[in-house]
């Protein structure tokens, strides 16, 4: 099974939802679809998809913006998701390499690759309503 990882597109978004919900995060969906569609349009972001078997089981963010002290870009892993039912270390690495690869062919000066650090931790699952 080989992953495959591309830019995201606005048909993703289901699909990136109901990912992220298999990992613990649970955002509100008109605030997330209104979230993923600024991202997406936003030159100052980069969003990557990995894919196996036509299914996404991987997402990774990355922010980009100028810095003085640095003379140059710096580039922000800001998001890095892999669904559970995934084999982990080659979506980790492919969405890595996909990533970082395409921070530096734009000019990214340093790499941050501290992903998740100012996420709140997933929460648990909403308990079902008992009748």
């Amino acid at each position: 099974m080989s992953v495959r990882v591309r830019s995201a597109c606005l048909q993703d978004g289901v699909r990136v939802l109901s990912m992220l919900e298999s990992v613990g995060y649970y955002p509100e969906p008109i605030a997330f679809a209104q979230t993923y569609r600024k991202t997406l349009s936003n030159p100052h972001f980069l969003v990557r998809i990995a894919e196996q078997d036509g299914s996404i089981v991987g997402m990774a963010t990355l922010s980009l913006r100028y810095q003085l002290g640095l003379g140059g870009l710096l580039a922000c892993l800001d998001e890095l998701v892999i669904a559970p039912e995934a084999e982990a270390p080659r979506v980790n690495r492919a969405l890595m390499q996909a990533t970082v690869g395409k921070a530096r062919s734009l000019g990214a000066r340093r790499i941050v690759l501290h992903a998740n650090e100012g996420t709140p931790p997933p929460r648990a699952q909403p308990l079902a309503q008992s009748a």
